[in-house]
C-alpha cells in the first residue's frame, strides 16, 4: 500500500484503506441555519476585492477566505483562525504538512490549543477533488486533540475555491460530507453556516 506523502496527497480511498474511514453524503448538514449579517466593511472589502486577478490559492486565499474567517473572529473571538500552520502528527502516515487553515479554540497567543476545524483550499473548482486532504487534515486534528487531552472528538472541516464552500464532519470513523454549498455570492447564509459549526463546540 502506497502511503501519501503529506495531508496533499490524500485521496478519499487513501482516508479508507489507510485511516479506516468510510465516507458518506449528509443531506443539508448545517440546516436549518441563521443567515448571519455581514458588516459593512467585509460586504466592501469583498467587493473591492472581487474585480482583482485571482490566478493561484494566495490571490484567493488573502483576498476571500481570510476577511471572512477574520470576520468570524471578531465576532467569536474564542476562535482563531491559523493559517499555513505545520500539523506534523504521523509521517509514517503521511499525515504532515503544512494547513492551509486551522480554526482553533482558546486559543494562547499563537499556539494552537485544540483545533476544531480544518480549511482546505482546492486547487480547482471541482471541490470533491480535495476531500481526501481536508478529511487527513481533520484527522489529524482529532489525533492533536486526544494527545493534547481535549475533550473533542468531532472535527469540521470545509474545502473551498474561494467563491464556494463545502463543509465536512468527521466523526468516529465516518467523514460526513454536506450536500449543500454555500458562497460568497450570498455571505449571510455563508456566515451563517461558519456559525452554526461555531455554535456546535461552544454548545460543548
Amino acid at each position: 500500500m502506497k502511503i501519501p506523502k503529506s495531508y496533499r496527497y490524500y485521496k478519499l480511498e487513501d482516508l479508507a484503506n489507510i485511516l479506516h474511514i468510510s465516507d458518506q453524503t449528509y443531506i443539508d448538514m448545517l440546516e436549518p441555519l441563521l443567515p448571519a449579517e455581514p458588516s459593512d466593511f467585509l460586504k466592501e472589502l469583498i467587493r473591492r476585492n472581487l474585480p482583482l486577478p485571482m490566478p493561484n490559492e494566495k490571490a484567493k486565499s488573502e483576498l476571500l477566505i481570510m476577511p471572512i474567517l477574520v470576520e468570524m473572529w471578531v465576532k467569536n473571538q474564542e476562535f482563531k483562525p491559523f493559517s499555513g500552520f505545520s500539523l506534523n502528527i504521523d509521517p509514517q502516515k503521511g499525515l504532515k504538512g503544512v494547513c492551509d487553515f486551522l480554526v482553533s479554540t482558546n486559543p494562547y497567543g499563537n499556539r494552537i490549543q485544540a483545533p476544531v476545524v480544518s480549511i482546505f483550499e482546492a486547487k480547482n473548482d471541482n471541490l470533491e477533488d480535495w476531500y481526501g486532504q481536508c478529511g487527513a487534515e481533520m484527522y489529524a486534528a482529532r489525533i492533536f486533540n486526544e494527545r493534547e487531552g481535549n475533550n473533542i472528538t468531532i472535527i469540521h472541516g470545509a474545502v473551498t475555491n474561494g467563491f464556494t464552500w463545502q463543509f465536512l464532519k468527521l466523526e468516529k470513523q465516518i467523514l460526513y460530507i454536506d450536500s449543500q454549498r454555500y458562497g460568497i455570492a450570498n455571505l449571510p447564509q455563508l456566515l451563517g453556516a461558519i456559525q452554526k459549526v461555531y455554535d456546535f463546540y461552544k454548545s460543548k
